[in-house]
């Protein structure tokens, strides 16, 4: 829906001049009363109207019998209401001049058609006088900036708020309300935190947009499980780019499409949280795994603002705990950072010989005269070229708060050169004084090394970001025929793919083991031979492939053979014929693919291939089309990456060959989904890609493509 273009900006709603409680009340155990105390107890600078028929006054402040009722239209009203009273209570507030409305009520949208044509019919009651809404289904809105609680969580019930430049918007009210309670006790504060609810009206997108307009806001946190519009989502993960504001994001749902069936490994491989994960990549949107991690992420970057991460210095009390963060770096792929000659000559002056490399244990001191050891070891550490952050892993030891407070000293050091610095406070209790120091100074801790490795991980990917290139259609050897809608077979697939320059092998359709040993003197052998049929997806499950025919005898027996087989594993499938081809040499099989997601449009795929492809889902996805660049750099983070390189006396593969594969696939996708109708997709799938030598190309051996509705 199409609201009045005078709606209100969020800037105003979100620091309104007045606010209406409706349903306000003193008693604790209901909603309106507890979200009326929280309002007043934070302070709220506005005029605020309990409204309340039963009562002339709560809490000293007046009440009113309703909305209607209020010296002036309230810029905010919210309700908790029964769902079958909130369109009638929207309408009122509408039409007295309410600019924007939170709905709490939930059973929308949320719970069937019925509740989402109740819904509708709301937004369009609040809409026609250009009122905007919050939810329904959520939990209200902390903005700590302008000193405004309309939440009723008992997260709320602390003496003061925390204000930081950090902005948390939520598709769950439950999870907003816990993550603030834990924050609050980390010292992590916000600038605002909004939880959407449905997103009937006012959705995700809306939030995200202020947030990077907000001069009070410097780093973006979401916890998102549907986008409404995709576009704009990467319209603006360009702009907060754009605007130096790191945005952070954890998303739920991640495994929901993986098990789904799909005519082609792509669909399954590239499912719809495969496709997101992709645009963030390519937009700089940080994924994190816990949204508890994303806000330490968050803190740690408005503590240290646009500082890149890449590499580590580990000081430890532990020379256990030492080797175990080193393993978790490792896994994680954070490297160590490589001291100089300077700092190592700095550090041998006060640790024993192998207790100064990194990680430092400061318990292999030289002797124990050595004041504020600790100061001088993060001094020397950090202030060392090669260190981007500090890793301070505290046990248990004699003195975790006088130690803390040391290295927080050592890294505030000018030869420190402000860089940051990350505490992980493995001990419990004994660490208590130690955490409350980082508090108050304002300084990032987490408790375990697997937070701290989500954290760094996280840092060190939106470090390692790099603007893509603009992708550039292949110059020759590229052409584009959108095929007819339908399963297309193999030939067919390899004859789209080969017509966008992808190199296919040569094959014969024959249809009696006569007329393959007839055609095999054009091809040459040794041959493969494989099943036609529109009824049979993985040829190799029904014994449909035959590989290293030798000679035509051979081709005769295998012929039969494979007759025998899919009569007995497929007896329903309707045979078309049989591909006799010519059997091409490899050094690597890969898959690449392509699809159009729902939401992002254009994919391609590209993995490990061949018969493994689903065992190990060895995978990259890119929006589609890509550059070289990246097209490269994806390949680089396959697990089967290093088989790409010189091994074993075998020179090196013809990466340039599977980069231009996965560009031309690329564009052949995007074509497709630009000539596609309304709700048309398609799934094109090459497996496996033969990679040769280096500078003998690749070559595509299997493809099976579907183009229109699935």
């Amino acid at each position: 829906m199409t609201l009045d273009p005078s709606s209100h900006s969020l800037k105003t709603l979100l620091n309104p001049r007045s606010v209406a409680v409706i349903g306000a009340s003193e008693d604790q155990t209901k909603f309106g009363g507890r979200l009326y105390k929280t309002l007043l107890h934070h302070r709220y600078a506005g005029a605020v109207y309990p409204i309340n028929p039963g009562r002339d006054s709560l809490f000293g402040i007046k009440t009113f019998p309703s909305v209607s009722a209020t010296p002036t239209a309230p810029d905010m009203v919210i309700m908790a209401l029964p769902r079958d009273k909130v369109k009638g209570e929207i309408a009122a507030c509408a039409e007295r001049g309410a600019k924007a409305g939170i709905i709490i009520t939930s059973k929308f949208s949320d719970a069937g058609p019925e509740g989402l044509a109740l819904e509708r019919e709301v937004v369009a009651v609040a809409a026609a006088h250009g009122m905007r809404l919050i939810g329904p289904n959520c939990l209200g809105l902390i903005s700590p900036v302008n000193k405004l609680v309309l939440c009723s969580s008992p997260a709320l019930n602390v003496e003061h708020l925390i204000e930081a430049p950090i902005g948390f918007i939520s598709q769950s009210g439950a999870l907003m309300g816990t993550l603030f309670d834990r924050s609050h006790g980390m010292g992590i504060g916000f600038s605002h935190c909004v939880s959407v609810g449905n997103q009937a009206d006012l959705e995700l997108n809306d939030f995200i947009e202020f947030l990077i307009e907000d001069e009070r806001t410097q780093v973006i946190c979401s916890y998102v499980e549907g986008i409404k519009s995709p576009q704009r989502f990467v319209e603006l993960a360009r702009r907060a780019r754009a605007a130096g504001k790191p945005w952070l994001m954890v998303k739920a749902g991640a495994t929901a499409d993986g098990s789904r069936a799909a005519y082609s490994h792509t669909a399954s491989l590239a499912g719809d949280f495969a496709a997101l994960k992709a645009v963030c990549e390519r937009e700089n949107v940080v994924m994190l795994d816990d949204p508890l991690d994303m806000l330490s992420l968050a803190r740690a970057m408005v503590r240290y603002p646009r500082r890149a991460v890449r590499n580590v210095a580990v000081i430890t009390t532990s020379g256990g705990g030492g080797a175990i963060t080193a393993d978790q770096l490792s896994h994680a792929g954070i490297p160590l950072a490589r001291f100089g000659a300077a700092t190592a000559e700095g550090l041998a002056e006060h640790y024993s010989e192998g207790q100064a490399a990194n990680p430092i244990d400061v318990g292999g001191r030289k002797h124990e005269g050595t004041d504020e050891l600790g100061v001088v070891t993060a001094e020397l550490a950090l202030a060392d070229p090669a260190t981007d952050l500090g890793l301070m892993v505290l046990t248990t030891a004699p003195d975790v708060p006088g130690l803390t407070r040391q290295l927080a000293d050592g890294a505030d050091k000018p030869a420190a050169g402000g860089k940051p610095t990350l505490y992980v406070m493995l001990p419990g209790r004994v660490a208590v004084p130690a955490r409350a120091h980082l508090v108050e100074r304002g300084l990032p801790y987490v408790d375990t090394l697997a937070e701290a490795m989500s954290v760094l991980k996280g840092w060190k990917a939106w470090s390692d970001f790099r603007e893509p290139a603009a992708p550039v259609r292949p110059a020759h050897g590229y052409a584009f025929e959108r095929p007819a809608a339908g399963l297309l077979g193999e030939a067919a697939s390899k004859a789209l793919v080969g017509r966008a320059g992808l190199p296919v092998n040569r094959e014969v359709l024959v249809r009696s083991a006569d007329a393959a040993v007839d055609a095999a003197g054009s091809l040459g052998f040794p041959l493969v031979l494989k099943v036609v049929s529109p009824d049979i997806a993985h040829k190799s499950d029904v014994g449909g492939v035959a590989l290293g025919i030798a000679d035509a005898n051979d081709l005769r027996e295998r012929f039969a053979r494979m007759q025998s087989r899919i009569a007995e594993a497929a007896p329903h499938a309707r045979i078309e014929g049989y591909s006799l081809q010519a059997q091409e040499s490899g050094e690597l099989e890969l898959i690449i693919g392509a699809r159009h997601d729902a939401q992002f449009g254009a994919q391609v795929v590209v993995g490990a291939g061949g018969v493994l492809v689903e065992l190990l889902k060895d995978v990259a996805v890119l929006p589609a089309p890509v550059d070289a660049a990246s097209a490269r750099r994806a390949v680089e983070t396959l697990k089967v990456a290093p088989l790409l390189g010189a091994y074993r006396g075998r020179g090196a593969l013809d990466v340039d060959a599977v980069v231009d594969a996965i560009v031309r696939l690329g564009w052949l996708a995007h074509d497709l989904s630009q000539s596609a109708a309304p709700g048309e997709d398609f799934e094109i799938e090459v497996n496996p890609l033969k990679v040769r030598l280096a500078c003998q190309g690749a070559v595509a051996v299997d493809a099976r493509a579907r183009i229109g509705r699935a």
